[in-house]
């Protein structure tokens, strides 16, 4: 008989349909439900409220910084969540393999400014080809918005064009272009040119194709629901024209056997946060830290 754990990660398992992947297949994006608690949701949103206040002022601005984050997360009221095995047991299905790895952590709280002007700031933090998506495992790294609290389309929801990940994968055809011409490959890990891999690196309109996109959309959920996006749609933050203040937790997952090109600075980043993040995960979570941190 197998183990009550297996059992209940197999039950988590279906908590994704197979309609519900298709729709993240096709669209780029999916929100679908968490066990999350009450308790858990109520003690992030405590923690983010004391954590992320109005940020000061960038150099030569005189407005404060509306969107503020903490990127490494180590506290008990983030860890709970981190190691809840539902997200795992997703992101398996999304990646299609049997063993995934965290990569990073944030959390990120939007301050409202309700007479603003709605915009948004639009990119893709990776590129993937199509054979990158078709892999097994995939070629990719993928992660999770948990939202804390809800998010409605004025609620500085995260806006992304369905589709894009696959217009811009099928335009480059079999030989994609992971970096933007004018990049250092030095600053890289894993690189040896710009075709090696797909590696974090975000480009903007004036690297992408001219190709008809459909308009953005907003990305919405309740609290404790989670949305999966497509890093390598085309996305981005908006401005908060809210009363209330938005709150997002991420959670980056990669195949444990796959190798992605990283910037140096993020590389060694993750080699320092990801012994920490092992060290205050239960021990039948440790398995979600990779190899390759020490």
């Amino acid at each position: 008989m197998a183990p009550a754990l297996n059992l209940k990660l197999i039950r988590l398992a279906t908590m994704i349909t197979n309609t519900q992947i298709n729709t993240f297949e096709q669209e780029g994006a999916v929100t679908i439900d968490t066990p999350l608690t009450d308790d858990q949701l109520t003690q992030a949103a405590q923690l983010m409220d004391t954590l992320l206040p109005l940020g000061p002022p960038r150099p030569g601005e005189k407005k404060p910084r509306y969107r503020v984050g903490e990127n490494s997360l180590l506290q008990p009221s983030f860890v709970s969540i981190i190691a809840n095995p539902f997200f795992e047991e997703v992101m398996k299905k999304l990646l299609y393999t049997d063993n995934v790895v965290i990569t990073n952590t944030a959390i990120r709280k939007t301050h409202p400014q309700p007479n603003a002007k709605f915009e948004i700031g639009e990119h893709t933090d990776i590129t993937y080809g199509l054979a990158d998506m078709a892999s097994k495992p995939r070629r990719m790294d993928l992660g999770l918005f948990i939202w804390i609290k809800d998010v409605g389309p004025k609620t500085a929801p995260l806006m992304y064009r369905p589709k894009s990940h696959l217009q811009i994968a099928q335009w480059m055809d079999d030989r994609p272009t992971y970096l933007t011409k004018s990049t250092d490959i030095n600053n890289y890990v894993n690189m040896q040119d710009t075709h090696s891999r797909p590696a974090g690196h975000a480009k903007h309109p004036d690297d992408w194709p001219d190709l008809e996109f459909e308009d953005p959309i907003p990305v919405v959920g309740h609290a404790g629901q989670v949305s999966v996006v497509n890093q390598a749609a085309i996305h981005g933050a908006s401005t908060n024209v809210d009363t209330k203040p938005r709150y997002s937790f991420f959670i980056g997952f990669r195949p444990r056997d796959v190798v992605m090109g990283e910037a140096k600075s993020r590389f060694n980043g993750r080699q320092s946060y990801l012994p920490k993040l092992r060290e205050v995960l239960p021990p039948d979570r440790h398995h979600l830290i990779p190899d390759d941190v020490q």
